[in-house]
């Protein structure tokens, strides 16, 4: 989820804590919940670890509700390698209950809310869409993959037995760093007015923090707040921005993070008429990539590479790159 979605969530949580007795919808935290509940869960999630990490489709098949087995199929596929010979620990787990009519936004309250927002332990779930029912979110830690720690999250519906509704798997670090030290390099930037390293570095603290897209924590909730204010202008929110360099005007489509084992990259997408010419498409995004370089040099300090895409109304997709650092061994 992205930081700007948060900051709406955010108001919410903030807002719907002093009108507890209209919540449509109730959640119960770990604590709260009882032992036979607690022992079936535990079950359902090492079974599901299991099925996951051994690439067990058919497994998988019989304890996923029917109309979610095609796209965790695709997530499973995608992470078999990363968890394959970890151990998986239950980090936390709620028990959300639609009541009889689901509220529309889907948004659940887990814990202690305050006048300053979430306690320690609480979270909020934001699930639209939900049919009427009980569920339960799991969140399992992972040590000792392929790939390093991550996060496997995945919702269950009570359904004559906990069956598989929607799973999340997501890695925990990155370059070797965890969420945690990217929200300190955010917080040195941001006391440095370097606001494209900050606003980077604070939303992959943020998803290397958050266990699932949907779910909202204080923790998660200082990183929003912390971050209000410093996206650059030049950075798209869902609209193109305009950048200009080299006495041309460029329309920036996207501006995001590209990370892999070996770098930590920024990535910007923008459109061109056509990407026919290839070579002259590439050396077009190269010189946009170093306009951008110059007029940000902060980056250098942040990033491995410049990674520029021109794309076309066709899908055609010319990348050029500006390499900042020697690539890590």
């Amino acid at each position: 989820m992205k930081l700007s979605t948060l900051k709406i969530a955010l108001a919410g949580a903030v807002f719907m804590a002093a009108m507890v007795p209209v919540w449509a919808q109730s959640c119960e935290t770990r604590d709260e919940a009882g032992d036979s509940v607690k022992s079936s869960l535990q079950a359902a999630a090492k079974q599901l670890f299991e099925e996951v990490s051994a690439g067990d489709l058919n497994g998988l098949r019989a304890n996923t509700l029917p109309a979610e087995f095609n796209g965790i199929t695709s997530v499973v596929n995608d992470n078999k390698a990363a968890l394959a010979g970890g151990r998986a620990q239950i980090r936390t787990y709620f028990l959300l209950d639609t009541g009889q009519t689901p509220s529309p936004d889907g948004r659940f309250y887990c814990g202690v809310f305050g006048a300053s927002g979430m306690s320690s332990g609480s979270a909020e779930f934001d699930l639209p869409g939900l049919p009427a029912g009980k569920y339960a979110v799991v969140i399992q830690d992972v040590q000792g993959g392929g790939k390093g720690p991550y996060a496997v999250g995945a919702v269950f519906q009570d359904a004559g037995g906990w069956k598989l509704a929607g799973l999340q798997i997501r890695p925990e670090t990155a370059m070797g760093h965890d969420g945690l030290w990217y929200l300190k390099q955010a917080r040195d930037y941001k006391s440095k007015s370097q606001n494209h390293n900050a606003w980077f570095y604070y939303l992959t603290s943020w998803e290397l923090l958050a266990p699932v897209s949907y779910m909202d924590s204080s923790l998660l909730s200082k990183i929003v707040q912390e971050s209000n204010g410093i996206q650059p202008k030049d950075v798209p929110s869902g609209s193109p921005v305009n950048f200009s360099a080299n006495g041309k005007t460029y329309s920036i489509t996207q501006m995001n993070v590209y990370r892999s084992d070996k770098s930590f990259d920024l990535s910007l997408t923008y459109s061109v008429p056509s990407t026919t010419d290839f070579a002259a498409t590439a050396a077009e995004a190269r010189n946009l990539g170093s306009a951008f370089v110059a007029q940000y040099p902060e980056v250098k300090e942040a990033f491995s590479n410049v990674w520029v895409h021109a794309k076309d109304a066709n899908g055609g997709d010319v990348p050029g790159v500006v390499v900042l650092k020697p690539a890590t061994p």
